[in-house]
């Protein structure tokens, strides 16, 4: 069986990637939402914004950061705080995932989660370009990731040129972290590539193995499109806008009041 399907099998029926879809779609509906060019915003608003939401709905759905819980018995109390700031509908259509199923485990402060074996990092890019994201000139965490030893099994018909260390010293805490954090545990970096076109409102999300595509070439080992797939949950064609009042307005509830689950302060750098 190739890495991909291992990947798929593995974050499909721990419930990661309906998890995906779904906050992806979170966080794009309130960032498009949000989005006035009028007051100044930019295509640069639109990506750093959607970026943190969708971190903060990961959160959410991992029981992770702010969102996390003493223990798994205590997740069904208090998930008012899970469900406040979504839109109406939004949270009870978001996967049910037991807390430690997913932990938090980011890579030189780049936000990550862990399901067994793989790590997922979020990666952001400009909508139709997956397959030349330039991971050579991204962060040195993702150009780290890209840098990884190919999937077993791989035949590379663009062969890499061979990674230098000192062509960047920056790299060198960082190797020594996913060496402490991933190849002793066997962890593999996943990257959660994800875009959209502010015209039309269409989004693009991807799983899959980043490829350091030095001198062009092929930016992935593998790739798979999740909103392509159908796992149950929101998350696929043109951004909804919603016209109707938000969440906390009189007389609407997205789910019923519960006790507050306790809030704590993440890691979300």
């Amino acid at each position: 069986m190739s890495e991909q399907q291992d990947a798929l099998e593995d974050l499909e029926s721990s419930g990661v990637l309906s998890a995906l879809a779904w906050a992806d779609a979170s966080a794009y509906r309130r960032t498009m939402e949000d989005f006035d060019p009028e007051t100044g915003h930019d295509q640069g608003w639109v990506g750093g914004t959607a970026h943190r939401l969708f971190c903060d709905r990961l959160h959410r759905v991992f029981s992770t950061g702010k969102y996390a819980v003493d223990a798994p018995e205590a997740a069904g109390a208090g998930l008012d705080a899970v469900a406040a700031g979504l839109f109406p509908g939004e949270y009870r259509r978001m996967p049910i995932i037991a807390p430690g199923v997913v932990t938090w485990s980011d890579l030189n402060q780049s936000p990550g989660w862990r399901c067994e074996r793989w790590r997922l990092l979020l990666a952001s890019f400009v909508y139709g370009e997956s397959n030349r994201i330039p991971w050579p000139r991204k962060s040195p965490t993702k150009r780290r990731v890209a840098s990884q030893g190919k999937p077993d099994g791989y035949v590379d018909s663009h062969p890499m040129l061979p990674f230098d260390e000192e062509f960047d010293p920056s790299l060198a805490s960082i190797v020594q972290t996913m060496s402490e954090q991933g190849d002793d545990l066997g962890l593999t970096s996943l990257i959660v590539a994800h875009s959209v076109e502010l015209e039309a409102g269409s989004r693009e999300l991807y799983l899959g193995r980043s490829r350091l595509n030095r001198g062009g070439g092929e930016a992935w080992y593998w790739k798979h499109d999740l909103l392509a797939t159908d796992f149950g949950t929101p998350g696929t064609g043109t951004l909804p806008i919603s016209s109707g009042p938000r969440p906390g307005t009189p007389g609407v509830q997205d789910a019923p009041v519960r006790l507050r689950r306790e809030i704590r302060e993440g890691n979300d750098k």
